[in-house]
């Protein structure tokens, strides 16, 4: 059973939730709240030993990782505060990937975890919830790197009375083409926005159906 205070899947949850949650702040102080979730979930997926085989890194790698994250929150705050104006674009772009690395490498452990397991869990079904999640997520980072290099391969239909920052939209937009709901409050306009939010609407479609025929097989097995 699921022990919600100590269980580390349930604390990664919420955690992952709580990104997609917090990126709706509207100031620079609430972005480096969001940033300081990334940074409490790539240390809970680093350091999660829930059993033998689920284990991310080793201790060397730990650290490589820790080191990255660091360097990636550094220039984050570089970028944000514009201390460096006229290198941003170098800083940004070299925070982006980073993060897109590690989560990317974590995204691929978890999957492993999933297709390891020979019986459906609690467990196993927020791995899954978490892997989907991710997808939505790295995204984000592409789509706010594009968005503050050339604001105009994007275009919003219903501008309100506030100014919605572009961590916000890019967040938004990620989630609804994942999910491909496609509300059309904004619209791609430059062709590698466009190319990507093709590939995110068909990873967020064959992650559902391959997830779900893995999970429909375990349960046929236990059946078995």
């Amino acid at each position: 059973m699921l022990k919600p205070l100590t269980n580390p899947y349930i604390i990664l949850i919420i955690t992952v939730i709580g990104i997609a949650i917090a990126i709706v702040g509207k100031n620079t102080f609430e972005l480096f709240f969001v940033n300081i979730t990334f940074l409490a979930t790539i240390f809970l997926i680093s350091l999660r030993d829930f059993d033998r085989h689920d284990r991310v890194y080793s201790k060397k790698r730990a650290k490589i990782v820790f080191v990255l994250i660091s360097i990636s929150f550094l220039f984050d705050s570089i970028f944000h505060f514009q201390w460096i104006p006229s290198f941003s674009a170098f800083f940004l772009a070299t925070a982006t990937v980073i993060k897109i690395s590690v989560f990317g490498y974590e995204w691929f452990a978890t999957i492993q975890a999933l297709a390891h397991r020979q019986k459906v869990t609690s467990n196993i079904i927020i791995l899954a919830i978490i892997a989907y999640l991710f997808i939505g997520i790295i995204w984000s980072f592409i789509y706010f790197m594009i968005w503050q290099i050339d604001p105009h391969s994007f275009k919003i239909n219903d501008v309100r009375e506030y100014q919605l920052q572009p961590w916000n939209l890019a967040m938004y937009f990620s989630l609804i083409t994942l999910t491909t709901v496609g509300y059309g409050g904004i619209i791609p306009t430059g062709r590698w926005v466009m190319l990507l939010a093709n590939f995110e609407a068909m990873a967020g479609a064959i992650f559902l159906t391959v997830i779900i025929a893995r999970l429909v097989s375990l349960y046929g097995n236990l059946d078995n």
